[in-house]
C-alpha cells in the first residue's frame, strides 16, 4: 500500500520515483533496437549539445543516474563504435562526437523524442517550468 500525504495523495517522493521508471522504460523500449537505453542515450546527447567537453563534467551530470564505472563502459562503447574520440587522459580527457556520432545522435533523436511528446501531452511550458522550479528548490533547500 502506498502512503498518502495530507492531500490524501501519494507523496511527491513516489512521484518522483515512479516518473523516472517510467520514463526509462519507455525510453528504454523506444531505443532498444538501436542498442541504447535511456542513460546511454543520454550521455550521447550531452556529448552532441556540449560540443567538447570533459569526461569530469559529463560525470558531474550524469551522477545521480550512473557512476564513473558504467560511464566509462559507455564511453568505451562509443569510441569502439567510431562516435567519440578521445583526447588525454582519466577525468581531463576531452571527448569530442565524431559525425558518425553526430548522426547517431540524429536518428536517435527523433525516437526519444516521440516518447517525450507523448509524456507532455497536456502539460503546458508554463506547467513544466513551474515544476523545475519547485522541484530545483526543494533540492537547494535540502543540499
Amino acid at each position: 500500500m502506498v502512503q498518502r500525504d495530507i492531500t490524501g495523495q501519494p507523496p511527491i517522493g513516489y512521484w518522483l520515483k515512479h516518473a523516472d521508471e517510467v520514463i526509462t522504460k519507455h525510453v528504454n523500449q523506444v531505443l532498444q533496437a538501436n542498442g541504447f537505453t535511456r542513460f546511454r542515450w543520454q550521455v550521447l546527447n550531452l556529448l552532441y549539445e556540449a560540443g567538447t567537453t570533459r569526461r569530469s563534467n559529463v560525470l558531474e551530470i550524469m551522477k545521480t543516474f550512473i557512476d564513473a564505472d558504467q560511464l566509462e563502459e559507455i564511453l568505451h562503447g562509443f569510441v569502439q563504435e567510431g562516435w567519440l574520440v578521445k583526447h588525454g587522459d582519466g577525468d581531463a580527457t576531452d571527448l569530442v562526437l565524431t559525425d558518425a556520432g553526430k548522426t547517431e545522435r540524429e536518428v536517435l533523436f527523433k525516437l526519444q523524442s516521440e516518447v517525450r511528446k507523448r509524456a507532455m501531452r497536456g502539460i503546458s511550458d508554463q506547467e513544466y517550468t513551474t515544476v523545475i522550479d519547485v522541484l530545483q528548490r526543494m533540492v537547494n533547500n535540502l543540499e
